[in-house]
């Protein structure tokens, strides 16, 4: 799980995540020892302000986080989430972490026609945070990316931030991002996985199911 602290310069991320291309300070957490080393070995996971806790994620935040500008979740075993890091608790403990102004992100998976996942995570996330927005991958991938603040904006403030950028290897990302991912608002839609009750597995099963059925 990635994360950016302040402004000034920390962050927390996943190891081995592409967001380690940012300049920032990271701090992400890495439930597998294996992908570190595998990280250092070959990805040059070794810059001086990348600090990598290897720790359940949510353990991670209950114990161990501080105050950051951007969380990112990005917790996969393909193609399941971990029930516990999808729910209304998890997301109010991060939060607790994020600075004034602060986004938590998550990466979810879809089909090109089965946005279940990405409504019931966009769900919760209206339970918890003020604001909620959904931006797809382009064509290539089958994911979308879920931002959540509490901080009062809107799509057109949105897309204007990150037409703003001015880091050269993120300006093409961005550029193409807002091109063909339709960013969108998302309201409560009465949807709200808890830790009592967080059927994410059987969700993602029906989901595959759904795709194989009419696929065949």
């Amino acid at each position: 799980m990635p994360c950016w602290p302040p402004t000034s310069a920390r962050a927390t991320l996943p190891a081995g995540s592409p967001w380690s291309a940012l300049p920032a300070a990271r701090s992400p957490g890495e439930i597998d020892p294996k992908i570190v080393d595998v990280g250092r070995r070959y990805f040059d996971m070794n810059e001086p302000n990348l600090h990598v806790t290897v720790a359940d994620g949510r353990y991670w935040m209950a114990t161990q986080a501080g105050q950051y500008d951007v969380i990112l979740v990005d917790a996969y075993r393909q193609p399941y989430i971990p029930f516990y890091l999808t729910t209304r608790e998890f997301f109010e403990s991060a939060k607790a972490h994020l600075n004034p102004g602060g986004v938590l992100a998550i990466n979810a998976g879809r089909t090109p026609t089965d946005n279940r996942l990405v409504d019931a995570l966009s769900g919760t996330l209206n339970a918890v945070f003020k604001n909620v927005f959904v931006l797809d991958s382009n064509r290539r991938f089958t994911n979308s990316v879920i931002y959540a603040t509490s901080s009062s904006t809107s799509v057109d403030q949105f897309i204007a931030r990150a037409g703003a950028e001015t880091n050269p290897k993120l300006q093409p990302i961005a550029a193409e991002a807002l091109q063909t991912g339709g960013v969108r608002q998302v309201r409560p839609n009465g949807i709200v996985f808890t830790d009592d009750l967080a059927p994410v597995e059987r969700l993602i099963d029906d989901i595959i199911l759904s795709y194989i059925r009419s696929s065949g």
